[in-house]
């Protein structure tokens, strides 16, 4: 059964965030209709058409707007609107974070309007321990704007070896489902390079890595009561993985 989440915020206590709900259980089925239309109000076709803007003069390093959304408050998150009401919730952080709004400038207007109190509320950009990061490395200058980067090294996996993602104890942001930590997978396929956003999303540098596919069976995942012979398939940078049997 494919699951969403619910008003039950339970499962989100200790070191978990919102940013960690994907993979968890008991939220519910997820509301599907074949008709749905792309936009339910006139709102959220404006707040879709301002994201457009709003990022063209924030969020300018990759990773950051995922980091924002992240750091919202989980009324705004889980009771705002839905998908397009964390994009209203994230362009006000955003606007402020960049100096476009002054702190707190839409409080008084949107508690006055929508009886909802502060605009918007987000904990603060968190510290990043560079020593946690990979090295920074050099690379060639790219074409256009893209994340890929073209490293010299080659990547230290290949299809078919066994690996494990570890060290989901990090601060701020990361792209390692905790899900998948500690639980052994098998390398599918190669992506190109990419800068990395645990990095990039706290201007700590590109430190560009090597993207692996990596296949992991449900029941290793979840246990006994997941579907059978179901594989999912997760990219992962390079620097979360090591080698199966040299996990500790």
């Amino acid at each position: 059964m494919v699951v969403l989440f619910t008003e039950d915020e339970s499962q989100l206590s200790g070191d978990l965030g919102i940013h960690d709900l994907g993979g968890t259980q008991g939220w519910g089925e997820v509301p599907h209709s074949p008709d749905e239309p792309a936009f339910h109000s006139d709102w959220e076709r404006r707040v879709f058409g301002l994201m457009f803007q709003v990022l063209r003069r924030t969020a300018t390093r990759p990773g950051e707007m995922r980091y924002a959304i992240e750091r919202l408050d989980r009324e705004d998150y889980f009771d705002h609107g839905g998908y397009y009401g964390r994009w209203e919730a994230v362009m006000e952080v955003l606007l402020e974070e960049y100096g476009h709004l002054a702190s707190g400038e839409l409080d008084d207007l949107v508690g006055a309007t929508k009886g909802t109190g502060p605009a918007h509320r987000a904990s603060p950009v968190g510290q990043k321990d560079p020593n946690q990061l990979p090295a920074d490395r050099t690379t060639p200058t790219p074409g256009g704007r893209t994340v890929r980067r073209d490293l010299a090294e080659p990547p230290k996996f290949a299809v078919g070896d066994s690996v494990v993602a570890l060290g989901h104890n990090e601060t701020g942001h990361t792209r390692l489902p905790k899900y998948v930590s500690g639980v052994v997978g098998t390398v599918v396929k190669i992506h190109p390079a990419e800068v990395l956003p645990d990095s990039t999303a706290h201007d700590l540098g590109e430190r560009p890595q090597h993207v692996l596919c990596v296949a992991y069976r449900a029941e290793d995942l979840w246990g006994s009561e997941a579907e059978v012979d179901v594989v999912i398939n997760v990219d992962l940078y390079e620097n979360y993985l090591t080698a199966a049997g040299e996990a500790v």
